[in-house]
């Protein structure tokens, strides 16, 4: 073998090399989109089925206003304090039933099928803000009605297994 060809047989080894290193890369991270594309339908799914649900649990049927400190007019009850209800999520009938729902690895659906991502996490905040905030931070601490105000903050979080995090914020008026 001349030196000539010497150098043409690495030159043809080293593209060979590169393309077979870019085909690998591209195999092993090709699964993180189609995850990444998951958690958000999970976080958006969630997000929705929160939204369909009522306002306050005092809520009459049909609708109608809640006295908070900022409505006291034409109200019919009292807003009641955010968190859950006793039963299980298929008994969740308000908003705020779903603050502190935190959910690792299994995410179960408002149909009651789970999709499972091993390492990933989702989680809600839901707290009161002032309609008159220029900024949509939280005002009162959960299960407390002494700041009760006409909109809540809705915060759904993912968090998918490569430590991506994703939040969802939304604000629902007492209508």
């Amino acid at each position: 073998m001349s030196m000539i060809e010497l150098i043409i047989t690495i030159v043809i080894i080293s593209l060979g090399a590169g393309v077979l290193y870019s085909y690998i890369a591209a195999v092993t991270r090709s699964p993180e989109p189609v995850v990444r594309q998951t958690a958000i339908m999970l976080g958006r799914g969630l997000m929705e089925e929160i939204v369909s649900k009522r306002w306050d649990e005092n809520t009459p049927v049909g609708g109608g206003v809640i006295c908070t400190t900022e409505t006291t007019t034409g109200c019919v009850s009292s807003a009641s304090p955010i968190g859950a209800e006793e039963g299980s999520r298929s008994d969740w009938d308000d908003v705020d039933d779903y603050d502190g729902l935190t959910e690792q690895n299994n995410f179960t659906g408002q149909d009651g099928c789970v999709t499972t991502i091993n390492g990933a996490s989702r989680s809600v905040d839901i707290s009161y803000i002032p309609s008159s905030s220029t900024t949509v931070t939280a005002t009162s601490p959960p299960g407390s009605t002494s700041s009760a105000t006409d909109i809540k903050r809705i915060v759904v979080t993912i968090t998918t297994p490569a430590g991506e995090t994703f939040q969802f914020v939304t604000l629902r008026s007492n209508y």
